[in-house]
């Protein structure tokens, strides 16, 4: 039995180009950190603890700790990119950003939060190195790996039709993020008009004799993109 464990080599470190409310936060614009990030430290927040007089009661006697939101620390080199100038902006406006964590293997979390203190130092290893502070607005939301686009259906290696029959060729993908797009090639040459899973044409000429494929694309960040089996159309 192997152990089970998320790899933090190739985890990606994510902020919003831009302040995000709720909203906005599933469709926002990111910037990668990953390449200045060396450690990213989660901590949920203090619950309310409440203690009552008695079973039966529902009295309050005494407060044990104050609540707190659920915080962040982001730590490894300070260097001037897009990614970084957002987090040292976020501070400076006191905005709240998106922020996406994913680890490889395509689980992660997706939060708002305000960078609330921020430091840099030089340091004798002549690096200068950085850190941030982060306060979550609201629980994370869960990110769900998601599962390789696939062919359920792919296409036949050959296909043979009669001269004004009906030219039909269907494929099935599934897996990734739906919903997915379509587009048929013959010779490698984009068909125009057939952006389904079915390609369909009423009436087969000897000119629709020839090599097909179908490219499918599913509407994932990062789009996955599969192209089938290579069909050989003949027309008698």
């Amino acid at each position: 039995m192997s152990a089970l464990f998320e790899r933090a080599q190739q985890t990606q470190v994510l902020i919003s180009s831009v302040p995000v409310t709720a909203a906005e936060l599933a469709t926002a614009t990111f910037l990668n950190l990953s390449c200045t990030i060396k450690q990213a430290s989660f901590t949920a927040g203090q619950k309310q603890d409440i203690d009552v007089t008695t079973l039966c009661s529902e009295e309050q006697e005494n407060i044990n700790g104050l609540a707190a939101q659920s915080e962040m620390s982001l730590s490894g080199n300070f260097f001037r990119n897009p990614a970084q100038d957002a987090l040292r902006t976020a501070y400076e406006n006191d905005a709240v950003y998106g922020f996406k964590i994913l680890f490889p293997s395509g689980n992660g979390f997706l939060f708002r939060a305000e960078v609330r203190q921020h430091t840099w130092d030089s340091q004798t290893n002549g690096v200068v190195a950085a850190t941030f502070s982060l306060r979550l607005k609201g629980k994370p939301e869960n990110i769900d790996a998601v599962s390789t686009l696939v062919f359920a259906t792919d296409l036949a290696p050959t296909l043979s039709v009669t001269a004004g029959s009906a030219l039909s060729m269907t494929v099935a993908a599934s897996g990734g993020v739906s919903p997915y797009t379509y587009k048929w090639k013959k010779g490698g040459v984009v068909v125009s008009g057939q952006t389904s899973a079915t390609f369909n044409k009423a009436s087969a000429v000897s000119g629709d004799a020839g090599v097909y494929t179908c490219e499918v694309t599913d509407s994932g960040t990062p789009e996955q993109v599969i192209t089938s089996a290579e069909c050989t159309v003949t027309v008698n």
